[in-house]
């Protein structure tokens, strides 16, 4: 039996009907007619992948490649970019409407290069063979290159190939480069039984979390340089975080933020691209690590006017009282605290500037602060050829005049 995709779901399936039950199907556009095998039955609903096509969409491409559909890196290869971006921009448009009740409109997605893009990549090691984990299992795929990372990444991982072989207990290493700087990361876990052939590859050498060679690489983000640590969360696209960045200075500066509290602040990014805009930054972040190396980039930018405190936000702002005009949160997928939600409903912020990487709790946390009205919603697509987008949202107190 064939079945017509009717749309695309938050994770880029296709959907279906059969038999009266939704059914997920991997790799299939909307209007497609397709055949199926059905791979998983719920009591809801089912999952399946596509034996054939009976009729393509006229969007579908053929995806680069040639481990899209084994390893779970993408899930939009066989998309061209320009309907990835209108099905994000859907996406994201239904889920504030469904989980916040609010029609809007997003106006503008940003984005950049669609492969070559990320400055990550972690690699597992098994059997002496550099892997990525398969899509929806703990079985592993070998690969010799990626094509969402940087070039210069792909390159690391050609000359890794052959020393691994020679090191069995090796079980994840970490490459990372620098934005605009090209130094290169190596972050190694497990046994490794010589530490000396690692060293010539990479301006940074770690080894179960102890330094070998320089503990740090150097990055920067809109001409202000950052030290980055083996441990330190930094945005993956060098492109499109300017961008970002770019547009929550044009916010601050539209609202004329002077006094603003930077939550979940990292190591200290975004707290550092407003401060020139600003009379004064507080950041507020939980690890510790991270607080440091935000303290350490604060001195190597020569910025007095930023202030960076470790702890959780919830604890933080519950207890105590900050005089800000702006809030500015970037929280992880799971969205912001449900204490720290109710202080920030209850601030005196004006503006409430909110970067999310995950739609569906933004919507929740937009609906929770109901004593601010979305002004706009703007998209970044961070992650081509994957389901996921990152958003800024710009939140104005009700009670303040526009």
């Amino acid at each position: 039996m064939s079945y017509t995709v009717e749309k695309l779901d938050d994770f880029g399936r296709g959907i279906i009907n059969v038999d009266n039950k939704i059914c997920f199907v991997k790799n299939a556009l909307p209007t497609e007619e397709i055949n199926i095998n059905i791979t998983k039955e719920k009591k809801k609903y089912l999952e399946a992948n596509v034996e054939n096509y009976l009729k393509e969409s006229h969007n579908r491409i053929a995806a680069k490649c040639k481990y899209y559909g084994i390893c779970g890196g993408c899930q939009l290869e066989h998309m061209k970019i320009e309907d990835e971006n209108q099905y994000k921009k859907r996406k994201v448009e239904d889920i504030l409407e469904k989980f916040a009740s609010q029609k809007i409109k997003i106006a503008k997605i940003n984005y950049g290069r669609e492969y070559n893009y990320r400055n990550k990549i972690t690699l597992h090691v098994q059997e002496g063979k550099l892997c990525l984990l398969k899509e929806d299992s703990n079985d592993y795929v070998e690969i010799d290159k990626c094509l969402l990372v940087d070039e210069k990444i792909n390159v690391v991982i050609s000359k890794l190939k052959a020393l691994v072989t020679l090191e069995k207990g090796i079980k994840t290493i970490m490459i990372r480069i620098g934005n605009y700087t090209d130094q290169i990361m190596i972050d190694i876990s497990g046994q490794v039984n010589n530490e000396n052939v690692f060293l010539p590859l990479a301006d940074s050498v770690i080894i179960n979390n102890k330094s070998i060679k320089n503990n740090e690489i150097t990055s920067t983000i809109l001409d202000y340089k950052y030290y980055v640590s083996n441990k330190s969360f930094f945005q993956v696209n060098k492109e499109v975080v300017e961008m970002l960045y770019s547009k929550i200075i044009s916010v601050v500066k539209d609202k004329k933020a002077k006094k603003v509290l930077d939550l979940y602040c990292g190591v200290g990014t975004i707290s550092l691209s407003i401060s020139k805009y600003v009379n004064n930054v507080i950041g507020v972040e939980l690890v510790e690590d991270a607080i440091k190396n935000a303290n350490k980039n604060k001195e190597l930018n020569k910025i007095k006017n930023v202030e960076f405190i470790c702890g959780k936000a919830e604890d933080i702002i519950t207890r105590q009282k900050f005089d800000c005009d702006t809030i500015i949160v970037d929280p992880p997928r799971k969205g912001i605290d449900k204490m720290a939600i109710d202080v920030l409903n209850n601030s005196s912020a004006k503006n409430i500037i909110y970067v999310s990487c995950d739609p569906i709790t933004l919507a929740r946390d937009i609906n929770r602060l109901n004593n601010y009205e979305v002004m706009e919603v703007e998209l970044f697509n961070m992650f081509p050829r994957t389901y996921h987008v990152e958003c800024v949202s710009v939140l104005h107190r009700k009670s303040f005049e526009k």
